[in-house]
């Protein structure tokens, strides 16, 4: 108890420090929303989506703050999990008819990043939203984007402090990426109370988006000097989530594990803010219509690790040693196995054969999605050659469908 304890003020001090977005965290920090917005304007637009930050009545109570702060605002709801570029184009459109110069995104990572795709729209006011994917292309136009604040209902996506936003093309049928500083939230306050009323599900599939983005953070070496502190960081925050999460699920309204849930949430952005995702958000991007984001990188978890194996043996050997995995000698093996088991405590599949919406042709629209996007088959532990990707990636998607590791660790 006493070193869980010890990573929660760890943690709370990291958040404190952060510097690009600042963090306003606690229970209760909701309540600072109409001093924070009134440093930047008076008339601000409200996006969120339509789920439990509604049923809750935190909507309600934020628009009371607002008021109580005499602050004008409208609301923009309705915002769609995987949030389309039109979603996106229609928020934009009431920014400018509206005259809004701050908006205040309340929601889970698709609301937050939906808010910073439009915001950035209305600074820059020309050109279409597909100009600004990629690296660094908001940033050859504008140093920020107007404030942004944000609140997160949700302990998942970390989108509260980095500089991605995923938007989906559904003419397409493929999710796009936009990275670049220009567009982080100005401020973000991060209630743990706004998490209370989530699903089993919601709980359940964010806690475990929070998880790989620690993991695939921690494991990635392409990126290792871009911050000195990031692995420490990721590694306080597995020791929260692994002990917080079963604890949630279990129980719903158990505040400390749900404040832990949301600490290892915004470290997991913060991680990530630095450090690229390897192979399991890359198939990700490929899945979406057929299962959560969270669902997919988690499902592919293990099998990339067993596929990474050597490249990063003692840092996988530190997580085991969280998860309470006994060395057998095979430490990718180790890893994927124990990962798996505390899959199993949670019930959540072990395969994709198990997702009823996943059929086999969507492993071939993986492999092609990902052996275009060399960026990230270079940022992974182990890189994936471009001209064996399609080796190499249907073995590791076939090995993840089957729940089979041998084929993996024989690559």
């Amino acid at each position: 108890m006493e070193d869980i304890k010890k990573e929660t003020e760890s943690a709370e001090t990291a958040l404190r420090l952060w510097q690009p977005t600042k963090i306003h965290f606690g229970e209760g920090s909701i309540q600072m929303l109409g001093n924070v917005a009134k440093r930047y304007s008076d008339r601000v637009l409200i996006i969120t989506g339509e789920g439990s930050i509604k049923k809750s009545g935190y909507l309600d109570k934020i628009k009371g703050i607002l008021d109580g702060a005499f602050i004008q605002h409208q609301i923009c709801k309705g915002i769609e999990p995987n949030p389309s570029k039109e979603t996106v184009y229609k928020i934009a459109y009431h920014l400018l008819a509206g005259n809004f110069n701050c908006l205040i995104a309340v929601g889970g990572g698709s609301v937050m990043d939906a808010a910073k795709a439009a915001g950035m729209l209305a600074t820059i006011k020309k050109g279409e939203l597909e100009d600004y994917f990629g690296v660094g292309m908001v940033s050859k136009k504008i140093k920020n984007i107007m404030p942004l604040i944000v609140v997160p209902s949700t302990s998942g996506s970390g989108s509260e402090v980095t500089k991605f936003s995923v938007i989906t093309d559904t003419r397409l049928k493929v999710k796009k990426l936009m990275i670049d500083p220009a567009i982080i939230a100005a401020e973000a306050i991060v209630d743990p109370e706004l998490t209370y009323s989530c699903a089993r599900q919601v709980t359940l599939v964010s806690g475990l988006d929070t998880m790989t983005h620690l993991i695939e953070g921690y494991l990635n070496t392409v990126d290792e000097n871009s911050d000195p502190s990031a692995n420490d960081r990721a590694l306080v925050g597995l020791k929260l989530l692994f002990e917080a999460l079963p604890q949630a699920i279990e129980n719903p309204n158990d505040r400390e594990s749900r404040r832990r849930m949301s600490l290892a949430s915004v470290l997991g952005g913060t991680v990530l803010f630095y450090k690229q995702a390897g192979g399991p958000h890359l198939n990700s991007f490929s899945w979406c219509n057929v299962m959560d984001h969270g669902e997919a990188c988690a499902v592919m978890l293990p099998y990339y690790a067993a596929y990474y194996g050597g490249t990063v043996t003692e840092k996988l050997k530190r997580i085991n040693e969280i998860l309470g995995v006994k060395d057998s000698g095979n430490t990718a093996k180790d890893f994927a196995d124990g990962l798996r088991n505390f899959y199993k405590n949670l019930d959540f599949p072990l395969t994709l054969k198990e997702f009823k919406n996943f059929s086999k042709d969507l492993i071939e629209k993986a492999v092609t999605d990902a052996s275009q996007n060399t960026m990230k088959l270079a940022a992974m532990p182990r890189p994936v050659p471009l001209e064996k990707s399609d080796e190499i990636l249907r073995t590791i998607i076939n090995g993840a469908y089957n729940g089979t590791l041998e084929e993996i660790l024989r690559l």
